[in-house]
């Protein structure tokens, strides 16, 4: 940016601020660059804009907290600007009550000036601060124009700063994780009170718990099949065990046995659901994944075809469900 030597009062703007501590409002409304180059017989006093006005700047905020100064900052952009042109001037614009805009401060910076190109050529916003010297008894305000503000970088870092600072910035998220941690002791503690019997009832009855505890056990791989030839798995929590169990009719000796669920068989028994006249001796073996041999004689040493009972201890696959 061009070098700006300490703005000037204008004559109108001199006025404006004496007739702003008696019962009036000075309004700073924005700033303005341009080329305008000053002659020997020029006086800043009189000027009411300035030679050559090229740009308008929006004021974008301001700092108030020194009772006798302003600071006013602007943004400065080319995105609009079909020319480009030397910034050698600056003035500060206000008006009095709803009166006229006029010039109230004007800088040139002579040969310290910048150039500013046209919006063919993009550049980033620049960012503009001017100090002006106000009355602590005047009554002043200032128009910012938020629909054409640029947010800068140090604006983010001091939002971010601010929420960090705030006592509060974070309060509704650790509630949140409050309520989850509190809910997770209750799930813990319901499940260290609640007994065999009033867990089933919850199951049946479709509370809260008993579709949590559901839940659980059919993510560790419970199921269960109730029938003739069913089987219960009780899943991770116990290890993969299986309890399966059948019927066999009109096998041949050593036929395999094919269980409903595929598991490992650790121990199989067998039975003879024939009539006693003629009972058979049972015996198994070959066990493989998901079936069993069964051979049997009869008292009577037949080999006929066998039928019977079983029920199969079983270990889960690995990885299976």
């Amino acid at each position: 940016m061009a070098k700006f030597a300490n703005l000037t009062f204008t004559s109108q703007g001199t006025q404006m601020l004496v007739q702003a501590q008696n019962s009036h409002t000075l309004t700073f409304t924005c700033g303005k660059l341009g080329s305008g180059v000053l002659a020997d017989t020029d006086d800043i006093s009189k000027f009411t804009d300035l030679k050559s006005p090229k740009m308008t700047l929006p004021i974008v905020s301001v700092d108030d907290t020194n009772e006798e100064k302003l600071v006013l900052t602007f943004d400065t952009s080319n995105t609009e600007l079909e020319e480009g042109f030397v910034s050698r001037e600056i003035g500060i614009f206000a008006k009095l009550d709803n009166g006229s805009e006029t010039l109230y401060a004007y800088s040139n910076a002579g040969n310290n000036y910048d150039y500013i190109p046209s919006k063919d050529t993009p550049s980033d916003e620049n960012r503009l601060v001017v100090n002006l010297v106000v009355s602590s008894s005047a009554n002043i305000s200032v128009q910012i124009d938020k629909s054409i503000v640029y947010t800068h970088k140090s604006d983010v870092e001091e939002m971010i700063a601010a929420h960090d600072d705030s006592d509060t910035a974070h309060e509704k998220r650790f509630k949140l994780f409050e309520k989850i941690s509190d809910f997770a002791d209750d799930i813990i503690k319901k499940l260290a009170l609640t007994t065999a019997i009033t867990a089933i009832t919850a199951l049946e009855t479709g509370s809260w718990f008993g579709q949590l505890l559901k839940m659980v056990l059919t993510a560790s791989g419970v199921k269960y099949n109730i029938a003739s030839n069913g089987y219960v798995c009780l899943g991770s929590f116990f290890g993969g065990l299986i309890i399966q169990w059948g019927t066999f009719v009109y096998v041949n000796d050593g036929d395999y046995i094919v269980m409903p669920l595929s598991g490992t068989p650790l121990q199989v028994v067998v039975n003879d659901m024939a009539d006693n006249t003629n009972p058979l001796c049972f015996s198994t073996l070959d066990y493989v994944e998901g079936k069993f041999k069964v051979r049997g004689c009869r008292i009577d040493s037949t080999t006929t075809q066998l039928w019977g009972h079983w029920i199969a201890v079983c270990k889960l696959k690995e990885n299976s469900k």
